[in-house]
């Protein structure tokens, strides 16, 4: 492109740049602290030339598969199910096979698992069984003697052998499994910053999980203001972290958007404490909104509360009584209290229905309810889906973005402000044409 492209050849002073350059270039850890300014400078040129207004913000994720192989998957679950059996095989291996053969057993609970270190330990110790085991070998002349200490020598190589290639190594390769988890349940071994998530470009139809990353990104008028990289296969768990990440210059004055993906009680009380308005809607709002559900059984409004006695009717008349109170604590260290409720009749599914009611959560519904009927937050909320959910198929459609070509979150971060740049400076040649006519 370089050698035919005049815009090209004007763009780089006629410099023609190998692909091997452009590549470090994209890859160098130097650039990523360049397009976080880059970022805010072009931030601060759109509210200059009135292209945002900096009121509001539009947030929304999307999955990008991970430049790994898709079957190079390791699994916590199974890292815990293989792990424990681990131990009970080197604790029994130890206590039937080693145990009985050196002088020096090692004085512990017979029960006891052994660490990486106490394994590494006891090879040690074998080896030297096995050097006093040779040093008797040459003083020793009688032909019984010989035999005895040789077979021994057999066994304890083949214990140590046993130690050295296969118990150590597969405590450290547990080991740094955990290391690499960092509080997921998956990761590829090609990339081991990549988590396995179900994308949306499912071909087979199977729900296949695919290495990938999970986008966020912040807009307004369509242009992308911030992004992060996060390895969450779903949006609730990003709201807070990306808001935090946010610079000064980027924050809106008023508004966060973002759909029901984000509708967490956590982020709705986060949003409540925030300076800015919330409008977010939460996993049953459509549903709620249809005519089916607000005359169904399971809508709490067309059930009966009696205040005195802390009791709710069921429309068919089942009465529910109040038990306890439920402490929960999310992954993210999060706590919310739901009131359980039990049904009084021993013959309504063997007495084990049950009710359960945040009502710390139904409060902030109703605020949400409240916030997206008026005429501000419905017009806002509608204009999402005009502002943020385009700019994915932009970048995917257009820009042929479906699939990293790097490697590490580091550099997937690199090529994510590189690509949504790009667009954004598409979209800004564009908007800057029709403006001059």
């Amino acid at each position: 492109m370089m050698q035919e492209n005049l815009a090209m050849h004007w763009l780089t002073g006629q410099t023609v740049i190998t692909y091997r350059t452009i590549n470090r270039f994209r890859a160098s850890e130097s650039i990523k602290g360049i397009t976080r300014e880059l970022y805010c400078t072009f931030s601060i040129r759109l509210k200059q030339e009135k292209l945002i207004e900096g009121q509001s913000l539009f947030i929304d994720g999307t999955k990008i598969e991970a430049n790994a192989n898709k079957y190079t998957f390791v699994w916590k679950k199974a890292v815990d199910r293989f792990y424990p059996r681990l131990k009970q095989k080197e604790l029994e291996y130890y206590n039937q096979e080693i145990a009985p053969l050196i002088d020096q057993a090692v004085e512990r609970d017979t029960n006891q698992e052994f660490s990486k270190e106490e394994i590494t330990e006891l090879q040690h110790l074998l080896e030297e069984e096995l050097q006093n085991v040779e040093d008797d070998l040459t003083s020793a002349n009688e032909k019984e003697t010989l035999s005895r200490l040789k077979k021994k020598r057999r066994s304890l190589k083949k214990h140590r052998n046993r130690l050295k290639n296969d118990f150590i190594p597969r405590e450290q390769k547990y080991e740094n499994y955990y290391e690499t988890f960092d509080d997921r349940n998956s990761f590829s071994k090609t990339d081991k910053d990549a988590t396995f998530m179900r994308m949306k470009d499912d071909h087979m139809m199977n729900g296949q999980l695919k290495p990938g990353y999970n986008i966020q990104i912040a807009t307004e008028n369509q242009f992308v203001l911030h992004t992060q990289i996060y390895p969450n296969p779903t949006d609730t768990k990003t709201l807070i972290p990306f808001l935090d990440s946010l610079p000064e210059v980027i924050k809106p004055s008023d508004y966060i958007v973002a759909d029901a993906g984000y509708g967490s009680q956590e982020n709705l009380d986060f949003l409540d404490q925030s300076p800015w308005t919330g409008l977010v809607k939460y996993g049953m709002y459509e549903k709620e909104q249809k005519k089916k559900y607000k005359k169904s059984d399971k809508n709490l409004e067309n059930w009966t509360y009696d205040e005195e006695q802390d009791t709710y009717t069921h429309p068919d008349g089942t009465l529910y009584a109040h038990g306890y109170i439920r402490r929960q604590k999310t992954s993210t260290g999060y706590i919310k209290f739901s009131h359980v409720y039990h049904s009084t009749d021993p013959t309504y599914r063997n007495g084990k229905k049950t009710l359960w009611i945040n009502y710390a959560y139904e409060e902030q519904k109703l605020k949400i309810k409240e916030k997206l009927s008026s005429e501000k937050g419905a017009k806002l909320y509608g204009q999402r889906k005009i502002d943020v959910e385009p700019t994915f198929g932009q970048v995917k459609a257009n820009l042929g973005f479906t699939r990293f070509s790097v490697r590490g979150k580091s550099k997937v971060e690199t090529e994510t402000n590189l690509i949504f740049m790009a667009n954004n400076l598409k979209k800004y040649n564009k908007r800057s044409k029709v403006n001059e006519r």
